[in-house]
């Protein structure tokens, strides 16, 4: 009940206190820092010590509870000046399928008002928020990271159950160094949104148009007539005879056919398959995508009111499952490229591998 009240009224207070932003350095407004369990038991043995040491008049007890009670204040300042010093950047997690494991890299940049190093164990989690379904830390509660070695990033996995844009919780980082007496932490949104594309399977798919010139009553010989020569290569069977270079079979008895700089294949559009549960037909065509990506076929989709040309490029592959992770609820702009060159061929490696590794050939 607690939560579901001042819920919304802390968040929008950490909003404020603490803005969503690609990198933070720490400072004082993001620092909440108070005495662990241990702190607590530290100060109660001070008190009693005091008290025992003025009941019975002695100064060397009274003079050890002074000493810790130094050690404590000290260790208050000590423990706040490192954990502040703390300065990082995120690097967005590259697009994954639904129910497999993304990377939110938090890399670690120099602090501009702390010339001293962190050091100490840094404990990092998702904040826990009421009924928080997405994204939940896989295989555990919290990560510690050694924030005093040479490694510069951290790597935090993130699982993502459902398909579609999600925009990360803020990450709790907390640290308890040097001796355990203070808890430091803080609540940081990095302002990132991961896509997870629906999940790979297996099942029935809707029609499969093809739209050829030849569907419509033109012979191939004649598109290819408006075609650039382009090279001979070796004869495979089961290939058009109508390609084959006859002069040059006559000549050396090689069988070779020809190849154009502008071939066209026959054209393919995708469709939800009809009386099919929405969440299934989803992996099937991103299954059918995918596997038509890896096998070089032009493949088009048809998806409500938005049509995709057919084409067999690595953007066109991220634009369709981008536009079918995020179906029906988000309207999807066709001309727009949803991913890096970089990052589109990485992804692309990594559906051709995963497809093969879940038996999803065509």
């Amino acid at each position: 009940m607690f939560k579901k009240v001042f819920h919304k009224p802390w968040l929008a207070w950490l909003d404020k206190r603490i803005p969503p932003n690609p990198s933070h350095a720490l400072n004082m407004r993001s620092v909440f820092i108070l005495p662990s369990r241990f702190g607590w038991g530290f100060i109660v043995m001070c008190m009693c010590l005091f008290l025992l040491g003025t009941n019975y008049q002695n100064n060397l007890m009274l003079l050890l509870s002074y000493l810790l009670l130094s050690v404590m204040l000290l260790t208050l300042f000590y423990s706040y000046q490192n954990f502040a010093a703390i300065a990082l950047s995120v690097s967005p997690p590259k697009t994954v399928f639904a129910n497999t494991t993304a990377h939110l890299t938090l890399n670690r940049v120099k602090h501009s008002n702390y010339k001293t190093k962190p050091e100490g164990l840094l404990q990092v989690q998702w904040l826990q928020i009421h009924k928080l379904k997405l994204p939940k830390l896989k295989d555990t509660t919290s990560i510690t990271f050694d924030i005093g070695n040479q490694e510069q990033r951290l790597s935090i996995p993130v699982l993502l159950y459902t398909r579609g844009e999600h925009k990360l919780p803020r990450l709790t980082l907390k640290s308890a160094y040097p001796f355990g007496l203070f808890n430091c932490w803080t609540h940081l949104d990095f302002d990132v949104e991961v896509m997870a594309y629906p999940e790979p399977k297996a099942g029935k798919l809707g029609e499969v148009v093809h739209y050829t010139q030849d569907a419509a009553g033109s012979k191939e010989d004649e598109r290819q007539g408006n075609e650039d020569f382009f090279a001979l290569t070796d004869f495979i069977e089961g290939e058009p005879l109508n390609r084959v270079a006859w002069k040059q079979v006559a000549k050396t008895g090689n069988w070779v056919v020809k190849q154009f700089s502008e071939q066209k294949s026959d054209d393919v559009y995708l469709s939800l398959p009809p009386n099919t549960p929405l969440e299934e037909g989803l992996s099937a065509l991103t299954q059918k995508i995918v596997s038509m990506q890896s096998q070089g076929v032009h493949y088009g989709l048809k998806l409500g009111s938005t049509t995709f040309t057919p084409n067999n490029s690595i953007a066109h592959m991220h634009q369709c499952l981008r536009a079918l992770a995020t179906y029906p609820n988000t309207t999807f702009a066709v001309s727009s490229a949803s991913t890096t060159p970089v990052a589109a061929a990485s992804l692309a490696a990594q559906t051709t591998g995963d497809s093969a590794s879940k038996g999803l050939s065509k």
